[in-house]
């Protein structure tokens, strides 16, 4: 049973942290997002919508390769991992709630 509940929470930490990942990187690269604000008239409208999806996947097959090893538990390895994946689980469920209600 031990075992079920640390592979269900092993899930729903990688599932907010994709989910913070894409909130994030949609954020970055959408219309007035933090990237063109950062950039300016350089960021081109056509190269901005592909390029949402290279920081997402990159993202997330870096955890689907963490969480298959393990590794998504927090506070396993650093303070600095623990910081960074609680970080994203916050985020995660923030863009989770913003998507939900807004």
């Amino acid at each position: 049973m031990n075992e079920r509940l640390r592979s269900a929470w092993s899930t729903v930490v990688f599932t907010l942290i994709v989910i913070g990942i894409g909130g994030l990187s949609w954020s970055a690269f959408q219309e007035n997002g933090w990237v063109e604000q950062t950039f300016g008239v350089i960021w081109d409208a056509e190269v901005r919508h592909p390029m949402l999806l290279v920081p997402t996947i990159g993202g997330a097959l870096l955890m689907a390769s963490i969480y298959l090893r393990g590794g998504l538990a927090p506070g396993k390895n650093s303070v600095v991992s623990a910081l960074l994946t609680y970080g994203m689980m916050i985020a995660g469920v923030y863009y989770c709630i913003k998507w939900i209600f807004w």
